[in-house]
């Protein structure tokens, strides 16, 4: 039986109505519960409890405390793979952190919970059950990291939550990597973009330099650029208008003088529907691909520890 660390960080999949509780008590819960369907029939567990944060609390710091308890974890040879559960509101974000900085061919899979653990319609029992077994399928070897929720597998990359649902968790530019089935662990495609094993990137020792997100809309203007100008963004992204990620032109001025003072500068589509094009002629503009404003953000501040100048980061970006 292949062995899978779960690394527990909080959120709702461990939580009840009179408080958080351990993944140890969920494990057994769930074993107490439904004896046949118990994670442990899947794979011998190892549990950490790193963390017990609503998710909604995290900050960068917290993302390279996860990511060196996985780089930690994959790093051994008696370990097959590696379960994360978390918070839902920002599992997207840590979970591409985890895509773009742990080197590994190894799966590790981020799970989470719409419903407290004990509730009537709880999901994340099932979800936590499904994400041992994905992330001990020998067939799961490059995938990068996954995210698994209403017995789907999404890529770190293109998952984004839409809803508080048990469905709520979406991969609408490209779809699903697979399902957890009743029968198996069925996959139907595997990411293409530059990822973990293939990624250039790792876990920050020191501080991730600092990106806000700007807002675009009818009326806007710099004012807020000047803001995070001043509290020392190394970064901006503009969630501009669709398709083109074009910000209000009021914003401009700002925007242009932020470019001028060495601040990286990340179009986004606001729309979330489509890949922007770069323009042959560069205009010290970086196109954000298709990835959403709050993708862009993690991947700008890896990013920076690396260059600030403006071609590489545009290639950055079309890689990833």
């Amino acid at each position: 039986m292949r062995t899978v660390k779960v690394i527990s960080t909080g959120g709702t999949i461990g939580n009840t109505l009179d408080g958080r509780v351990s993944i140890e008590d969920v494990l057994a819960d769930i074993e107490r519960s439904h004896p046949t369907e118990s994670a442990r029939l899947h794979a011998t567990l190892e549990v950490e409890e790193l963390l017990r944060t609503g998710a909604e609390s995290f900050v960068p710091e917290d993302w390279q405390t996860i990511g060196r308890a996985v780089s930690s974890a994959v790093a051994r040879d008696d370990v097959d793979g590696v379960v994360v559960t978390h918070g839902t509101f920002t599992a997207e974000i840590t979970a591409y952190f985890l895509h773009l900085s742990i080197s590994t061919r190894k799966p590790i899979v981020v799970v989470s919970s719409q419903r407290k653990h004990g509730t009537v319609g709880n999901d994340g029992d099932r979800n936590l059950v499904d994400a041992v077994r994905v992330a001990a399928d020998p067939q799961i070897s490059g995938m990068g990291v996954m995210v698994v929720l209403n017995e789907e597998i999404h890529s770190a990359r293109d998952v984004t939550k839409t809803s508080r649902r048990p469905s709520g968790f979406r991969s609408d530019h490209s779809g699903i990597l697979g399902t957890a089935c009743e029968d198996g662990v069925v996959i139907y495609r595997a990411p293409t973009r530059r990822h973990t094993h293939a990624s250039e990137f790792s876990v920050p020792g020191g501080d991730i330099p600092r990106v806000d997100i700007v807002a675009t809309y009818a009326g806007a203007d710099g004012v807020a650029v000047d803001a995070f100008r001043g509290a020392g963004a190394r970064g901006i992204v503009v969630n501009g208008f669709s398709y083109s990620g074009k910000p209000h032109e009021n914003q401009r001025p700002a925007l242009d003088q932020a470019i001028d003072d060495g601040i990286a500068v990340v179009l986004v589509n606001r729309g979330g529907d489509g890949r922007m094009p770069v323009p042959e002629i560069a205009d010290g503009y970086i196109r954000g691909d298709n990835l959403t404003a709050q993708k862009a953000r993690v991947l700008l501040g890896l990013a920076l520890t690396t260059t600030s100048e403006s071609g590489e980061l545009q290639r950055i970006f079309s890689e990833y």
